[in-house]
């Protein structure tokens, strides 16, 4: 199910009460980003799910879904991902989907070598970290800390860093 113009935003991971209602393990920034998403998706070819109820519990979404009313119609959906597409997903100003950053290729600010591509990008909790694979195959972990980033061009597929010493041979 792989189509650029969704995200993957969440696996229903299990139901709560006996309503059924179902948790979700969100895959955003936090899980109170759920509020703004227009559309949920179980599968990108179908309609969006009737959302009758959405409320942040802990670290995960709970939602009540029309036709979902008891907890043995809910378990039937554990395990499954929740997409949305992202036109109707609200992004600020210079943040990125992580799934657009992947594949771009990264180079160096001051030198202009190109470091590699960019394979995915981790969270910390600190920081993130980008995940970057050199065309020998060697990963390298660059931490993305206050001035890293230089300049990040989605539609030409480039990312330009200023990593810190030591990381690439140089």
């Amino acid at each position: 199910m792989k189509n650029k113009e969704y995200l993957c935003i969440g696996k229903i991971v299990g139901t709560r009460g006996i309503h059924g209602e179902i948790k979700v393990e969100p895959w955003c920034d936090c899980p109170e980003n759920f509020y703004d998403i227009k559309n949920i998706y179980i599968d990108i070819n179908s309609e969006p799910l009737n959302v009758t109820n959405l409320r942040v519990h802990k670290c995960q979404v709970l939602l009540s879904i029309e036709g979902i009313d008891c907890k043995n119609s809910a378990e039937i959906l554990r395990g499954k991902h929740l997409y949305a597409y992202k036109k109707d997903i609200p992004l600020e100003e210079g943040r990125y989907f992580i799934e657009d950053l992947k594949g771009c290729t990264v180079f160096h600010s001051e030198s202009g070598i190109e470091l590699g591509i960019l394979n995915d990008v981790f969270n910390t909790g600190a920081n993130d970290i980008y995940s970057i694979v050199n065309s020998s195959k060697e990963e390298y972990l660059v931490p993305i800390i206050d001035g890293t980033v230089k300049e990040i061009n989605i539609e030409e597929r480039k990312i330009i860093i200023n990593p810190i010493r030591g990381i690439f041979d140089e």
